[in-house]
C-alpha cells in the first residue's frame, strides 16, 4: 500500500506541475490576445478617425496617424464618408503589419498600412481634434463620429455641466478600472457631448484567470479521483480475491489491477498460502480415506474369524469373544463415519432432493433404536404438515444422529419439535441433560473434539456424529444451532431452506 500512496504523490505531483505549466501559458496566451485586441481598437479608432479627415479634405497628410495612407481617389462628402466607414477591412500582414482599406474590396477609395516602425505611442487625441475643430458642420460631426465603430458618443444637457468650449480629455474611474473619454461642445450646440472608446467585446481578463484557474482545479480533481477510483478498484478485487480464497477457490483471475504493486503481491501470496492448506487438506483426506478403506480388509477378517473362534471354544470364552465382536462392529462404525464425513466435506456425494415426511422419518429412528431409548420419554411434536424437500436418507442419518446424541445425555426426556414457516424448515431436538456451556457450543461440532465434562468418551461415540450433521445441513442449505433447552439440557436446532433446492424438486 506503500507503494500505492507513493505513486499517487507522483502523479499529483506531476499532474500539478502539468496544470501549473498550462495555466501559465494559457493565461499569457489570453493576456496576449487582450494586448492584441486592444491594440487592434486604437488602430481601428486611428483608422476610421484618419480616413475621416482624408476623405473629406479636412487634412492632407496626417503625420499622427500609425498608418501611411495613400491618398484618396477623390475628396468625399461627409454622407459619402458616412456610408464608406461600415466597408473597413482590415488584413494582417504576415510580418505583423495591419493593411485597412475603406470601400468595395477590389477597388477600395483609400489605403494604409500600420506598421511598427512609428513606436507604441496612439495620438489619436489629436486626430480627434481636428476632425471637432474642422469647419464641417456640426450635424456632420456628428454623423461621422456615430458611423465609426470603434467610439462611442452620448449627449448631455450643456446647462448641467460647466461651459465648455473646444475638447477637453478627462477619465472616468469605476472601481479598479477607469475608461478614457473627451468632452466636447460644438460652437453651435446646445448639448455637450462625450466620446470615448468604446469597451472592449472580450471577456475580461480577470473572468478569464478564474475560468482557466477553474479548469485547472477541475483537472486536478479529476486526477485524484481517478487515483481514488483505480484505488478503491484494486481494493474491491483484492476482497474479491481473498473471499474466493477463503471459499477454497485455487488459482488467481486473469487481468489483475496493480500488475506491479504490492495488492498482486499480497494476493498472490494469500493464494499461495491457500494452495499449500488445499494440498495438505487433500493429502490428509486421502491418507484418511485410504486408511479407513483398507482398514475394512482386516477388520472383515477379524469378524469372520471371531466367528470361526466361537463356534470352537467352549462357553466361558463366549462372552469375551462377543465382547471382542462389538469392539469390532464399533471399530466398522468408526470407519464407515470417517468414509461420510470425508464424503461429506470435500462434496463428492449426490444428493437426492425430494419430498420426505418428517413424522415417518422420526418415527423410523424411534423404532429402530428402541434399545437405546426405552429408558427415556420421548416427546413428539410435529404438524400435519410434515412434507419437506430434502435427501431422505442424509436427512435420516442427520436426525438420528441428533436423537442417539439427546439420548446420551438425557437423564428421562426427549424433545423433538418440527415447525416451518414461509422461508424454511426446523426441527429442534432438546434433553434434560447437563447441557452444553456456552463457550463450548461450537466445539460439539469439531470432528473428534471432545468436551471436558460428562459429555465425555464414556458415553459413547467417536466426536464424528454432530460434525456429519453440520455437513448435512450444510448441503441441504441450512445449518445446525446449539441453545439451551427449556428442559435443562441441549437443544439442538437443525435449520433449511425452502428456496434452496426449489431446481432439485422439479
Amino acid at each position: 500500500m506503500r507503494e500505492e500512496i507513493k505513486r499517487l504523490y507522483q502523479h499529483l505531483f506531476i499532474g500539478c506541475l502539468i496544470i501549473l505549466v498550462c495555466c501559465y501559458v494559457a493565461v499569457d496566451f489570453t493576456k496576449s490576445r487582450f494586448d492584441n485586441a486592444r491594440i487592434e481598437q486604437l488602430l481601428c479608432l486611428d483608422a476610421e478617425l484618419s480616413m475621416a479627415l482624408l476623405a473629406t479634405g479636412v487634412k492632407t497628410s496626417l503625420p499622427e496617424s500609425k498608418f501611411d495612407w495613400q491618398k484618396p481617389k477623390k475628396v468625399l462628402s461627409a454622407s459619402e464618408v458616412v456610408s464608406l466607414i461600415p466597408q473597413r477591412h482590415w488584413v494582417h500582414l504576415p510580418n505583423g503589419d495591419y493593411k485597412v482599406s475603406f470601400g468595395a474590396k477590389d477597388s477600395p477609395e483609400i489605403t494604409g498600412i500600420a506598421t511598427g516602425k512609428k513606436g507604441s505611442v496612439y495620438q489619436f487625441e489629436s486626430l480627434l481634434k481636428d476632425l471637432l475643430s474642422s469647419s464641417l458642420p456640426h450635424k456632420e460631426k456628428i454623423a461621422l463620429i456615430k458611423s465609426m465603430s470603434c467610439i462611442s458618443i452620448t449627449s448631455y444637457p450643456s446647462s448641467k455641466y460647466v461651459d465648455l468650449s473646444g475638447i477637453t480629455g478627462i477619465s472616468l474611474v469605476h472601481g479598479i478600472h477607469n475608461e478614457y473619454g473627451f468632452l466636447w461642445r460644438g460652437s453651435n450646440s446646445n448639448h455637450l457631448h462625450y466620446l470615448s472608446l468604446l469597451p472592449e467585446k472580450m471577456v475580461s481578463l480577470s473572468v478569464a484567470i478564474v475560468a482557466i484557474v477553474a479548469v485547472g482545479i477541475a483537472v486536478m480533481i479529476g486526477l485524484i479521483w481517478r487515483e481514488l477510483v483505480l484505488l478503491d478498484l484494486k481494493r474491491k478485487t483484492f476482497e474479491n480475491i481473498t473471499r474466493q480464497i477463503a471459499r477454497g477457490q485455487i488459482g488467481l483471475p486473469k487481468g489483475i489491477p496493480d500488475s506491479s504493486g504490492t495488492l498482486k503481491e499480497l494476493a498472490y501470496s494469500f493464494d499461495s498460502m491457500s494452495s499449500h492448506i488445499q494440498r495438505l487438506l487433500k493429502v490428509q483426506r486421502e491418507m484418511i480415506n485410504a486408511i479407513s478403506h483398507e482398514l475394512r480388509t482386516p477388520i472383515a477378517r477379524l469378524r469372520f474369524g471371531l466367528e470361526v473362534v466361537k463356534d470352537e471354544v467352549d462357553g466361558s470364552a463366549v462372552n469375551t469373544i462377543t465382547a471382542l465382536e462389538e469392539d469390532v462392529e464399533e471399530l466398522n462404525t468408526l470407519v464407515d463415519e470417517v468414509l461420510t464425513y470425508g464424503k461429506l466435506e470435500e462434496g463428492s456425494l449426490a444428493l437426492n432432493f425430494s419430498s420426505t415426511g418428517i413424522r415417518e422419518l422420526v418415527e423410523g429412528i424411534i423404532r429402530h433404536n428402541d434399545p437405546l431409548l426405552q429408558h427415556l420419554t420421548v416427546k413428539v411434536s410435529i404438524d400435519s404438515d410434515d412434507e419437506v424437500i430434502a435427501d431422505a436418507h442424509h436427512l435420516h442419518r442427520a436426525l438420528q444422529n441428533l436423537i442417539l446424541n439427546a439420548a446420551k445425555y438425557a437423564t428421562s426426556q426427549i424433545c423433538i419439535v418440527f415447525s416451518s414457516d414461509n422461508d424454511r424448515w426446523q426441527i429442534d431436538i432438546e434433553d434434560d441433560g447437563p447441557g452444553i456451556p456456552l463457550e463450548d457450543r461450537d466445539k460439539v461440532f469439531i470432528p473428534f473434539q471432545r468436551l471436558d465434562n460428562s459429555r465425555t468418551r464414556a458415553s459413547g461415540g467417536y466426536g464424528l456424529g454432530l460434525a456429519i450433521v453440520q455437513r448435512i445441513a450444510f448441503w441441504h442449505g441450512g445449518a445446525v444451532l446449539v441453545d439451551e433447552s427449556q428442559c435443562g439440557g441441549a437443544k439442538f436446532s437443525l435449520i433449511w431452506s425452502k428456496s434452496q433446492h426449489q431446481k432439485s424438486l422439479s
